[in-house]
């Protein structure tokens, strides 16, 4: 495989705040003074990504392009930032959104190594990305950034939600398990590949994959995993973004 070959990322940040408890939407909260999403592209510029898609919610465009002048990305002035609008259906409808703006602007799309990153990751290092982008180059169809498990897994009959009781089913060997992050990155064609296959299942809100690798696991294909970081949380609740907080204090 070539390791001239573009390299393209699709950033979700449509999801809502609600749990952070603001009422916009949750990639412009800041982390210190910077917007997730300001961050997390910042990120995927350091790991080697060479022009980003931002999927946006449409009610709010004019704050995420306000986030990048000139189209660029702040501080990376020679990778290229485009906002589209995300879909209120899904977050795969939103990567597809995403990959749909790719495409028209490269038409190569197939050969690049395209990568979906979520905004809600802000401080995931690129050293990280980098190393996702390594091991796609190196040939595997779909990477992965995993952390082991540290807690022990019960899988349950139904969730214990509202305090309704539930039984355990089954304890699996968390040895042989991971904790799985993003960016996660494709072969372009791999991934343009599994997205058409979903859009033919009739994947819909309640079908749809939590994630990409899990649409190209659907089409038949292997996953590798590398190594992620502690530091590429996830800011879902006010606890996350306090945490994210301490560990970047100079961001």
């Amino acid at each position: 495989m070539s390791s001239a070959r573009r390299v393209l990322a699709v950033l979700t940040a449509a999801g809502s705040g609600t749990r952070l408890g603001c009422d916009g939407p949750k990639a412009l909260v800041p982390v210190g003074s910077t917007p997730m999403v300001v961050l997390a592209a910042r990120g995927l510029a350091e790991g080697g990504v060479d022009r980003v898609v931002v999927t946006a919610p449409e009610s709010d465009m004019d704050a995420f392009h306000d986030l990048f002048p000139d189209g660029v990305c702040p501080g990376h002035e020679g990778v290229a930032v485009r906002v589209v609008a995300g879909s209120p259906l899904s977050r795969q409808a939103s990567v597809k959104n995403g990959l749909d703006a790719l495409a028209e602007d490269d038409s190569d799309l197939a050969d690049s190594v395209i990568l979906v990153h979520d905004a809600a990751r802000p401080l995931t290092p690129a050293s990280v990305t980098a190393r996702v982008i390594a091991a796609v180059r190196a040939g595997h169809d779909a990477v992965i950034p995993a952390m082991p498990v540290t807690d022990t897994l019960k899988q349950v009959d139904q969730s214990p939600a509202d305090g309704a009781s539930s039984l355990v089913l089954v304890t699996p060997d968390r040895s042989r398990l991971v904790s799985v992050q993003t960016p996660q990155g494709f072969q372009g064609r791999v991934l343009l590949k599994a997205h058409h296959d979903a859009e033919a299942r009739g994947s819909n809100e309640t079908t749809a994959a939590t994630d990409d690798a899990g649409l190209v696991e659907a089409a038949g294909g292997q996953v590798h995993v590398v190594l992620g970081s502690a530091d590429s949380l996830k800011v879902t609740t006010t606890v996350d973004l306090a945490l994210a907080e301490m560990l970047s204090p100079a961001r």
